[in-house]
């Protein structure tokens, strides 16, 4: 009887880390936020700056961290990740005066950007290529699970005993989930196991795989700089990361006129459940679509909930319209690294997406400024809204042109 292949115990161990990825580092912002904004009645907009410190150092950290874990392998990375998004969770729990907020979120976004998509995507790419869209999805599989147990987690210790008690119970649970399998569950690729992506033996009585040509080019950044395709990867995650990020951020602020923040914090938790399901039906199905055709379709399904806030914000389809962009939200985070690497390959992965993740980051940074700049103008979300639907179409029309490029280039250095 033929083992379990080791990359699919890899898979499980992938949604522990994104259990705290986004269950921490994502979801939970805006409960903090909603949580300051009741108890010290600071700006949205201020508020909305620690986010968009956030999303712009993750996208400098996730450059280094692209090449560090094309050399070293993702140990290190999951370990330090892990302590210093610990360590903003205290800093959160800990704050009380505004400008605590800034190394609060610096620190989270280093230990985010650290275990976020450029170490996921690296490590699935390593360890999977027939089965890459199916195990990408099931690796942040978690990401939802972690949405629905933390936030309404984080809600109630802070409406019940404040601060301190969030920031503290989601540290500790952090150091838990990804230590110990850091240390003694991931593996640095499938050849240190002697096999090979997917599970294809290369002893003599097994077939050896065949390995498309993309998988086996070996990009420099530079290089990649000067394709259409990275340029159309970095345009549409931009634009539609400026929507999600914004939107998640304000998600609980939005919604808390409406639901409370016990109340917000549940939708917050159908938001997941419906990423969790969107999750699930990729897994099964994505393997038969090009990450680029999929993803335009998401983005203007995600543009339609948006629409649907600013045109009818009753508490239905308040409730609707979350559900709409959480069924839409992980598998556009998962067609970050897979079209990526449809275009570019793994031998070259995190160095490539690293300046792919850095625009990511800065649309995610600039996504919860605008729409608290909005916000502050016109007095209601209306316009963000709209504005975000229109960024979202965008990115659908600029993923068309992500295709992988043509010419082989010279083997990187």
């Amino acid at each position: 009887m033929r083992r379990i292949y080791y990359g699919w115990y890899i898979v499980v161990a992938c949604n522990c880390v994104a259990f705290i990825t986004w269950g921490v580092g994502i979801f939970n912002q805006g409960v903090f936020l909603g949580y300051f904004a009741e108890q010290h009645g600071w700006s949205t907009a201020a508020m909305s700056a620690g986010a968009t410190l956030f999303h712009l150092w993750a996208g400098l950290v996730g450059i280094l961290v692209g090449r560090v874990i094309d050399r070293r392998g993702p140990r290190g990375i999951l370990i330090a990740g892990a302590v210093t998004l610990s360590a903003g969770t205290v800093g959160l729990g800990l704050t009380s005066e505004l400008w605590q907020l800034f190394p609060a979120f610096l620190a989270l976004s280093t230990g985010f950007a650290s275990i976020h998509t450029v170490t996921l995507g690296k490590i699935i790419a390593r360890w999977f290529i027939r089965f890459r869209s199916r195990a990408m999805a099931l690796a942040t599989f978690g990401a939802g699970v972690g949405g629905a147990l933390l936030v309404p987690l984080n809600a109630y210790l802070l409406d019940r005993w404040g601060g301190p008690a969030g920031g503290i119970a989601l540290a500790v649970i952090t150091i838990i989930a990804i230590v110990p399998l850091a240390l003694f569950v991931f593996k640095d690729g499938p050849e240190t196991l002697g096999l090979s992506p997917d599970g294809d033996h290369t002893d003599d009585t097994a077939a050896t795989p065949v390995i498309p040509d993309t998988e086996l080019r070996d990009w420099t950044a530079s290089e990649a700089m000067r394709t259409v395709a990275f340029w159309a990867l970095s345009a549409a995650f931009f634009c539609g990361m400026l929507a999600q990020s914004g939107f998640l951020l304000h998600q609980v602020l939005f919604l808390k006129a409406t639901f409370g923040l016990v109340g917000a914090a549940s939708v917050v938790t159908v938001t997941t459940i419906a990423g969790m399901v969107g999750r699930v039906l990729f897994a099964i199905f994505g393997d038969r679509w090009k990450s680029r055709d999929v993803a335009v379709l998401f983005f203007l399904l995600q543009a339609s909930g948006f629409i649907l806030f600013a045109v009818h914000p009753e508490p239905w389809s308040l409730v609707l319209g979350s559900a709409i962009f959480g069924f839409t939200m992980g598998v556009v985070v998962v067609l970050q690294p897979l079209a990526t690497a449809e275009c570019f390959g793994q031998p070259s992965f995190g160095r490539v997406f690293g300046p792919i993740y850095m625009w990511i980051r800065i649309g995610s940074a600039i996504g919860p400024l605008i729409i608290g700049l909005l916000v502050t103008a016109t007095g209601d979300y209306r316009a963000s809204w709209i504005t975000v639907a229109l960024m979202l179409v965008a990115a659908s029309i600029a993923v068309r042109w992500a295709t992988a490029p043509l010419r082989v280039p010279a083997a990187a250095v």
